[in-house]
């Protein structure tokens, strides 16, 4: 009896903790998203910034990632959790990459800037990484602000369809007369640096992908 009454003072405490007071990203942010991590990958393929390790290399097979209604869910779910740490939303099913931000701000209303949020993670060498893994196709992103004493804290998360793995190369080096050249579906007509996504194509035989490895998050909520 003490170790439920323990449990439901824990559940109740966590619950108060994590209370988000503003969630969810308009238009404007998921498009500027989408264009500074697609900007990034494309100087990254083309040898104009520096990859997740610091060298300069080309890329033959970068391709260009667009935004995905099923992981945004995902990711938001993950961003009203409140989390400190990329354990937090490690329980879904599915091999997925997430990089989350966290920062303390004055108000609820605070401006905030996506582009600024990818600088920030091309500093750090894992988050860099995920951010330049080759074949990733699609990624979704969530916020939410939550009530701190005198101010707020913000949590902005992002998942992808992809996750660095261990010993792998995050994509094919290449020269510079072969940037690109490793496209299964051809140059991408935006990013001169980047391949045409194979995710119109994926939809198309799958169009279930995008939300599946979410189905034990809405379970376990719904519980």
């Amino acid at each position: 009896m003490m170790l439920i009454l323990l449990y439901g003072i824990f559940v109740v405490s966590f619950s108060q903790e994590c209370t988000t007071t503003v969630k969810g990203i308009f238009s404007k942010q998921i498009y500027e998203f989408e264009r500074s991590i697609n900007q990034l990958r494309n100087e990254v393929a083309q040898a104009r910034q520096p990859n997740h390790l610091g060298s300069f290399e080309y890329a033959a097979n970068m391709q260009i990632t667009t935004w995905s209604i099923g992981l945004s869910r995902g990711a938001q779910n993950c961003a009203e959790r409140c989390p400190d740490s990329l354990s937090t939303c490690k329980n879904l099913k599915g091999d997925f990459g997430v990089l989350f931000h966290q920062r303390t701000v004055e108000s609820s209303g605070v401006e905030w800037n996506p582009q600024e949020i990818v600088k920030k993670w091309k500093q750090n060498q894992q988050n860099a990484e995920q951010l330049v893994i080759a074949t990733i196709s699609q990624f979704g992103c969530g916020r939410a602000i939550k009530k701190s004493v005198d101010k707020y804290m913000e949590y902005i998360v992002c998942f992808f369809d992809q996750a660095p793995q261990d010993g792998k190369a995050p994509y094919i080096v290449a020269n510079e007369k072969s940037i690109a050249k490793a496209c299964r579906f051809g140059r991408s007509n935006q990013y001169s640096g980047l391949c045409a996504s194979s995710y119109n194509k994926m939809l198309i035989m799958n169009p279930e992908h995008s939300t599946k490895i979410f189905e034990s998050l809405d379970e376990s909520q719904g519980q």
